[in-house]
């Protein structure tokens, strides 16, 4: 009988990411702890698991933002793995999409403790415990920018009696959120046999099967709204009778949306201490946290007008300045509920009417967004669009048009 075994499985750390458009706005104080973020998150993964006495570690995949990999990230990462070499603890890791083998990058040798699937074909390393073999580890590294093969076929279980774990950076085969490297269906996966699957490339921590576990575990660190919530690695308790999975947290720096009811509130005065209330019950739960504030509810009274709203921002914001863990308004989106009737304006014989039947008809909003998701320099930034926010923007540019019209008759 195997004994078990306990491990961490993280991916996607995106060392020393740049954090591009993030730091606008941002205080000196608060620019440095964002842009330290992803290596704080990583020296978490550590301690993890050096408190959690775990047998190995598995890395799958885009170790590192950029191909160049930064001087300042492998040292960064060549000492974790010393304070995890003085532990007893192995890690085994691939390369990725962001940080294939084929780059230019000054190479930094890392403890004996680390074992790097270096080809693009897979392959199979060992595992021992008490001198014991309990384990086949399998995995393969990114040689270039992308890998469009089925990679999934090459993975094999050997005859061995000992557990069976295949480490895979890519996408399934039918995703439309984000580019499909390394394609994969699930069943494809079962037929191979494995204990573990260990996945990385897609940043949203899911499961995609719980027997035998098909996991992605999400990058260690949000680097923008669209990677909001809890990020972290999984600690996995393998028996071959079952399979336990705890999440561990490792984000430094929280992505989040705080929605506000404003329907009750008549002052800026009101609103401000709303605000405040609810960052002083939340800022040793969450922060530090960079959150986009979402407001519902009819903006009523003279002072409640969206501009003034908005000016509250640098006030909140200012505040800041001297707290630990801080909570920093980076944006504010209002779904102010309009004081008409929608499906009232709408069986008029009017120019709104017409509008918001057009507008109900229309799908010219993939078209738009296409130009965005395709261009080559453009995509880097706005990345996929889910069919909620497309909903949102055509809801967004409803609102203004209407607001705009009939606000704008009412004045005249």
């Amino acid at each position: 009988m195997l004994p078990p075994l306990r491990f961490i499985h993280c991916a996607d750390l995106h060392l020393d990411s740049p954090f591009k458009g993030i730091g606008s706005g941002l205080s000196s104080r608060f620019t440095k702890d964002v842009v330290e973020s992803t290596f704080q998150a990583f020296e978490r993964i550590i301690s993890h698991a050096i408190e959690n006495k775990v047998d190995f570690v598995v890395m799958v995949g885009d170790l590192f933002d950029q191909d160049g990999r930064s001087l300042k990230a492998q040292i960064r990462l060549k000492k974790g793995f010393d304070t995890l070499h003085k532990a007893g603890i192995r890690v085994f890791l691939s390369h990725g999409n962001h940080d294939h083998t084929g780059g230019s990058f000054y190479p930094v040798r890392y403890p004996d403790n680390v074992s790097i699937f270096k080809e693009e074909a897979v392959s199979t390393i060992p595992f021992y415990k008490n001198g014991q073999h309990v384990a086949n580890i399998q995995g393969f590294s990114y040689s270039r920018r992308a890998v469009y093969e089925e990679k999934v076929v090459e993975f094999e279980r050997t005859r061995e009696d000992v557990y069976h774990i295949g480490l895979l950076h890519g996408s399934i085969a039918t995703n439309t959120d984000h580019d499909v490297y390394a394609p994969f269906r699930i069943s494809q996966l079962n037929e191979v046999g494995h204990d573990y699957w260990a996945l990385g490339h897609i940043h949203k921590r899911q499961i995609l099967q719980e027997e035998p576990p098909i996991v992605y575990p999400g990058n260690i660190q949000g680097r923008h709204h669209k990677e909001d919530g809890a990020k972290g690695c999984y600690l996995v308790d393998l028996a071959e009778t079952n399979t336990t999975l705890t999440f561990l947290p490792t984000h430094s720096v929280l992505f989040q949306q705080a929605t506000f009811d404003v329907s009750h509130i008549q002052t800026l005065g009101e609103f401000h201490d709303e605000v405040d209330k609810w960052k002083e019950e939340n800022r040793q739960v969450y922060g530090p946290m960079i959150f986009k504030m979402k407001i519902e509810g009819y903006l009523e009274g003279d002072e409640m007008k969206e501009e003034a709203v908005r000016n509250l921002v640098d006030v909140w914001n200012e505040k800041e300045e001297e707290e630990e863990a801080w909570l920093w308004v980076q944006d504010i989106v209002i779904h102010s509920t309009p004081s008409w009737d929608r499906e009232e304006l709408k069986q008029g014989s009017h120019f709104v009417a017409d509008l918001i039947r057009r507008i109900d008809e229309s799908d010219e909003v993939e078209s738009m967004i296409t130009e965005l998701t395709t261009h080559k320099q453009g995509r880097k930034y706005v990345g996929t669009f889910s069919d909620e926010e497309k909903k949102e923007i055509v809801s967004e540019a409803e609102a203004y048009l209407l607001k705009s019209l009939l606000e704008g008759e009412r004045s005249e």
